[in-house]
């Protein structure tokens, strides 16, 4: 924190009371009066960037558990030549491997499950094709964990100024560019 302004004793009450409107109201900076002045106190430059980088790696965070969440991330899974969605939660993920799991446990390859799809069908889904809806789960989960979130996360770090941190677009359901800098090549 630094000081942002200054008002000097003596000051009238309408003196100390526009300061604190001017500096504390309007500009959001903490007002401390000492016993010769009021001061108006406010985040240094790396603060307000730090803060704005943290602001912006939380928004990364939970916009990715968002989109996950959302039924936008889905799964597309081919049965009897048709193609139904399963949403890329943790839960579909945990539920559909639990049952494959056991089943394929059991070697059991004809039994099946219910399962019911973004597009409110109800299909049934036998061992190994909950198999391999929970791996194509897990990879949409892995794109945006280990691909994307990482990706926005080096754009926050290296931005360098808050209208940069500020102009970072985080949108999972789409491609991020990131350029490379020369000591990563």
């Amino acid at each position: 924190m630094e000081i942002k302004a200054t008002l000097n004793k003596p000051y009238t009450d309408k003196e100390r009371m526009d300061f604190i409107v001017q500096y504390n109201h309007n500009l959001g900076y903490e007002i401390k009066e000492t016993s010769t002045a009021l001061e108006a106190w406010g985040e240094t430059p790396s603060e307000e960037l730090e803060q704005a980088k943290q602001a912006k790696y939380n928004e990364a965070n939970s916009k990715a558990r968002s989109y996950l969440e959302s039924g936008e991330a889905c799964f597309v899974f081919t049965q009897e030549e048709n193609d139904y969605h399963i949403e890329a939660t943790d839960g579909n993920i945990a539920k559909i491997g639990l049952k494959a799991t056991a089943l394929l446990i059991a070697q059991d390859f004809e039994t099946t499950f219910p399962w019911n799809t973004k597009e409110d069908i109800n299909i049934e889904i036998n061992a190994l094709e909950g198999k391999a809806i929970a791996e194509g789960l897990g990879t949409i989960q892995d794109e945006v964990w280990t691909v994307k979130f990482p990706k926005y996360i080096k754009q926050i770090e290296e931005a360098t100024t808050i209208e940069e941190i500020e102009s970072i677009d985080i949108d999972y359901s789409k491609e991020i560019e990131v350029e490379s800098t020369p000591e990563a090549e």
